[in-house]
């Protein structure tokens, strides 16, 4: 087991964690759920560039630290939603372009034996849901500025979609070949 194999690990860990914070009774529950919250995003960068610069980079690295990601994303926009602090049409949209993501991918792992990289447009997007949520956890927000805010957020992770799946098209088409 590696460094960022474990930091993946940890974040898999923190997403009940979160959740349970999220809505405890205790004083700052949301501002200490925000903490547990960007405590994962900062592990995932680490793991990543952990991974690269000490040539770690493993087949369950490559499953686990977008698994936690996407598990710990997913969580803390249900969380909003349940909560009546972001309407849930922005959470449905990335439960069920990720979950389209993983069948996807699971399809290109079996066939390719290997995982395509994240791009910018994913970086962009997962950067972006880590700001808006943080930021909604810690402030109150008026609603027109929670639906301009969420839909800049949708609008990348269609993007990202949008560029991953053309992606996955083009090196499964390769792979017939």
């Amino acid at each position: 087991m590696n460094i960022p194999n474990a930091l993946s690990i940890m974040r898999l860990i923190l997403v009940p964690v979160f959740v349970r914070v999220f809505f405890s009774d205790m004083p700052y529950a949301k501002a200490a759920a925000a903490g547990i919250f960007l405590l994962a995003g900062l592990t995932d960068m680490l793991d990543g560039r952990l991974a690269r610069k000490y040539n770690q980079i493993t087949v369950l690295g490559k499953i686990l630290d977008p698994l936690a990601d996407k598990l710990m994303v997913a969580s803390a926009l249900m969380s909003l939603c349940l909560a009546g602090m972001i309407p849930p049409l922005f959470a449905y949209i990335y439960v069920i372009k990720e979950s389209i993501q993983i069948i996807g991918s699971s399809i290109l792992y079996k066939r390719l034996k290997d995982m395509p990289p994240s791009n910018i447009w994913g970086k962009a997007a997962t950067f972006s849901i880590y700001a808006a949520v943080t930021l909604t956890m810690l402030v109150t927000i008026p609603k027109a500025a929670i639906w301009f805010l969420y839909g800049c957020c949708t609008l990348l992770v269609l993007g990202a979609f949008s560029s991953y799946i053309t992606v996955g098209i083009r090196l499964f088409k390769e792979s017939i070949k």
